[in-house]
């Protein structure tokens, strides 16, 4: 039986829908999943939060809500396990992958979560002003634990009470690498610098990442040294060794010279630690763009 005219304008109305409605999803942006650092409070990164809603709206973001104060202490692992159960379930809902958004000591545990979690689907990764590196200096260190001073604070953080700290996990002394080696509990391990420890899925499941952002600066304040935040580390003289330069670059350890055409790095001046998460301009230029 023929359809009349006005029935085959309704099914073309109709079809119409169905592929404007398939082209909007195709155009939604993936959900964010931001994950805050050391000592932050619930509310701390709400203003990059609610940027990201004024220039992407309708994007899903999750500030996790997770290990604020002095629970930000926690172990790294335990924080990868953590905060790694969220970006799970999260993903889940979104199996066409997600951004992970991720600041200061956060940019460590969202490191750990790619590397470890084979069935987490991160899209971007930006790390936002994140020690990367590791961490190696009294500003910082003093943050936390008032009295301590970095010449000798690896008698503390490298032995079993001390690696019950986060910090201490990636406390990475230029001075003491044997120490470190032994007795880091984390940032070793993530970078795959451990020969009897070697995990190949660590490297693999880095490469999986579409897009990897480093964002940091010389006016930190914080991140010790600041190239850190780029990979970057102190030598035993203390002079910086550039990522490039570095065995965990040269190696090809965990992936970073292979993902390194899907690598944007951002060095900023004028921006100290604590003001990285409300800055616009860094938001703006250096954040949003990446979050398709």
């Amino acid at each position: 039986m023929g359809l009349d005219c006005a029935s085959v304008i309704y099914l073309l109305c109709f079809l119409l829908v169905i592929v404007n409605a398939q082209r909007s999803a195709d155009r939604a942006y993936k959900p964010v999943v931001i994950v805050h650092g050391i000592w932050d409070k619930r509310t701390s990164l709400d203003f990059m939060a609610n940027r990201i809603r004024e220039v992407h709206p309708g994007t899903s973001i999750t500030v996790v809500d997770l290990l604020h104060g002095t629970s930000s202490l926690a172990p790294m692992w335990e924080q990868v396990e953590a905060f790694g159960a969220v970006a799970r379930q999260i993903n889940t809902e979104n199996p066409n992958g997600i951004h992970l958004l991720c600041y200061s000591q956060g940019g460590l545990v969202c490191r750990g979560m790619i590397e470890t979690l084979s069935d987490l689907n991160v899209s971007t990764f930006v790390s936002l002003s994140s020690p990367q590196g590791g961490q190696y200096g009294d500003s910082f260190l003093r943050l936390i634990f008032h009295k301590a001073v970095k010449k000798t604070v690896h008698r503390i953080f490298y032995t079993s009470p001390g690696q019950r700290y986060s910090v201490a996990n990636y406390w990475n002394d230029p001075h003491h690498q044997a120490s470190y080696i032994k007795h880091s509990k984390y940032l070793p391990y993530i970078d795959n610098v451990i020969p009897e420890a070697t995990n190949e899925s660590y490297r693999t499941n880095f490469l999986r990442l579409n897009k990897l952002v480093l964002i940091g600066g010389p006016d930190d304040g914080v991140i010790t040294p600041w190239q850190s935040s780029h990979f970057g580390f102190f030598r035993e003289d203390e002079s910086v060794e550039n990522m490039e330069d570095r065995d965990i670059y040269k190696q090809d350890l965990f992936g970073l010279m292979s993902i390194q055409n899907r690598t944007k790095i951002y060095t900023v001046e004028g921006v100290y630690h604590h003001q990285w998460h409300q800055n616009i301009s860094v938001i703006d230029t250096c954040i949003i763009p990446h979050l398709d």
